[in-house]
């Protein structure tokens, strides 16, 4: 029987309800034909549907960005972007879009200038959540759950080797020892870095954009008694 038939436990909610399959990162984001590499993990119909608005709106942030010009699955989710904007039933989000656009002194190679978004960071770091909640699920074959867990997740565009917080990443990556790495498409990519109880998540998406995730199961005594170390904590890669 298919993933898409039969019941199970629900990755996200943890209930047992029938499934359909989530992707880790969504569809939306990347270039068709779909790469060979999706990553997939059992998810009920409820907590698939759920994501949908922040995702679709992070996609549209994100890849009509300056930044993501030269990204492959960016460039060619474009058409699809404009098409979804202009559907009846979408006026409120494109006009939505629309109050938080501005047009740039740049020009693309179209001739016509960019346009830049004030993005609407809570909303793409839910996207970012959604993309650790399936992976650490793909990579560990546990549930993440926000009330036994301390789960944090930032973003930041344009990080590079030499930035400060990249330093700290790398820092931090180092004092766990298994360390897993994954792809969909020319889209996203990932790292991930796995200890006792703690993982450090690096997702990256269009060549330019990263969230960083930390993950600490540990109770709430251990991780006071971490407080003194911090240097030592995974929560510390995140940026405010």
């Amino acid at each position: 029987m298919s993933a898409r038939n039969r019941k199970g436990t629900c990755a996200y909610c943890g209930r047992q309800k029938k499934l359909t399959v989530d992707h880790v990162p969504a569809k939306l984001f990347l270039e068709r034909p779909f790469p060979p590499n999706l990553l997939t993990v059992p998810a009920c119909f409820g907590c698939n549907q759920s994501f949908i608005a922040d995702d679709e709106y992070t996609r549209t942030v994100l890849a009509t960005d300056i930044r993501a010009t030269w990204n492959y699955a960016a460039q060619s989710n474009l058409p699809a972007i404009l098409r979804s904007l202009q559907r009846p039933n979408a006026r409120g989000f494109a006009e939505y879009i629309s109050q938080q656009s501005h047009l740039m002194n740049v020009l693309a190679p179209s001739g016509n200038p960019f346009v830049t978004v004030q993005i609407e960071r809570q909303r793409i770091n839910r996207s970012g959540l959604h993309m650790l909640r399936g992976l650490y699920f793909h990579e560990t074959g546990k549930r993440l759950s926000g009330t036994s867990a301390a789960v944090r997740v930032g973003s930041k565009a344009g990080l590079t080797a030499e930035d400060s917080d990249m330093l700290t990443i790398a820092r931090v990556f180092h004092l766990f020892p298994d360390q897993r790495n994954g792809a969909a498409g020319t889209a996203f990519s990932y790292a991930a870095a796995i200890g006792d109880r703690r993982s450090v998540w690096l997702m990256l998406l269009y060549d330019y954009f990263f969230w960083v995730g930390s993950v600490d199961e540990r109770d709430a005594t251990e991780r006071e008694a971490d407080g003194a170390k911090e240097y030592e904590s995974p929560s510390r890669v995140v940026f405010v």
